[in-house]
C-alpha cells in the first residue's frame, strides 16, 4: 500500500513555522517582563540581579542587533550562533534559558535539524518544567521527525499529547503524528483518523481559526471519504448476499 501522505523539506519548515512564530513572541516577552520585574524577584542578591538584567539584555541584542547593540553579541553572526553566545555566557539564568530554547528554534528554522534535536534536549534538560516545555518537547518531535527518526519522534509527539494535553501543542502534535501514520507504507488509518478528529474538535472549540486545525482538516477529508467508501461496499455486499439467500 502506498503511504498517503508525503512530507517535503519545504511542508517541514511550514508545519514548524507557524508553531515557532507564537513561541518566539512569548519568549521576548518572558523576557522584557524579566528585565522590568528581575530586582523585584532577586531582592538582596545584587549579583544575581545584575547577571539576569545583563543576559536578558545580550539575549534582547541577540534577537535583533539593529535595535539593541551589546557589545557581547556579534552581530554578523547567525542567529543561532548568537543566541549560543547568550546560552554559555550566562549559565543559570532564566535568559540563558531561553536563549538555548530559542538558539534550538533557529537552528531548525536554519535547516540544521540534527543540532536543533540536540538543542531542543538540552533545553528540557535545563528548564524540562518550564512554561516553554511543552514547546520544546514538540520542537525536539519535529527535530526528530526532519531527520527521519520517524519512531523516536512518534514517541515524542506522544508525550506532548499525554502530558500537556491542554497546551496547543497537543492538538499541534496530534496532527503531526497523524502525518506519521498516514505516511507509513501500511497507513495506520484509523489511529491518524482519530487523532485528526481530536484536533479538528480542538480547533473549532478554540474558534481560533489556524494553520494546524486547517491541517489537520485538509488530511481528514480524503479519509472520511475511504471510510464512505467502504461503507457503502459492504453495505452492498451484504445486498447481495442477501438477494443470494
Amino acid at each position: 500500500m502506498e503511504p498517503l501522505e508525503n512530507t517535503t523539506e519545504e511542508d517541514k519548515l511550514t508545519l514548524f513555522m507557524e508553531w515557532l512564530l507564537a513561541n518566539w513572541v512569548h519568549v521576548v516577552f518572558a523576557v522584557a517582563v524579566a528585565l522590568l520585574a528581575g530586582a523585584f524577584i532577586y531582592k538582596g542578591n545584587v549579583e544575581a540581579v545584575e547577571k539576569e538584567e545583563t543576559a536578558a539584555e545580550d539575549l534582547l541584542g541577540a534577537i535583533y542587533p539593529d535595535e539593541f547593540k551589546v557589545d557581547t553579541v556579534d552581530p554578523n553572526k547567525a542567529l543561532s550562533d548568537r543566541l549560543r553566545q547568550v546560552g554559555q555566557a550566562y549559565p543559570g539564568t532564566k535568559a540563558a534559558d531561553n536563549a538555548v530554547f530559542l538558539q534550538a528554534s533557529a537552528l531548525y528554522e536554519e535547516g540544521k535539524f540534527t543540532q536543533a534535536k540536540v538543542a531542543f534536549g538540552s533545553y528540557l534538560n535545563l528548564a524540562g518544567t518550564g512554561p516553554l516545555a511543552a514547546a520544546a518537547q514538540f520542537g525536539l518531535a519535529a527535530a526528530e521527525d526532519a531527520v527521519g527518526e520517524k519512531e523516536k519522534a512518534q514517541s515524542s509527539y506522544k508525550v506532548v499529547i499525554a502530558n500537556y494535553g491542554s497546551a496547543p501543542e497537543a492538538m499541534q502534535a496530534r496532527v503531526a503524528l497523524a502525518k506519521i501514520l498516514l505516511a507509513k507504507p501500511n497507513p495506520e488509518i484509523e489511529q491518524a483518523k482519530q487523532l485528526l478528529l481530536a484536533a479538528s474538535q480542538e480547533s473549532l472549540l478554540s474558534r481560533i481559526p489556524g494553520f494546524w486545525g486547517r491541517e489537520a482538516e485538509r488530511l481528514l477529508a480524503p479519509l472520511q471519504v475511504k471510510t464512505e467508501i467502504k461503507a457503502e461496499d459492504d453495505n452492498g455486499a451484504s445486498g447481495e448476499a442477501k438477494k443470494d439467500e
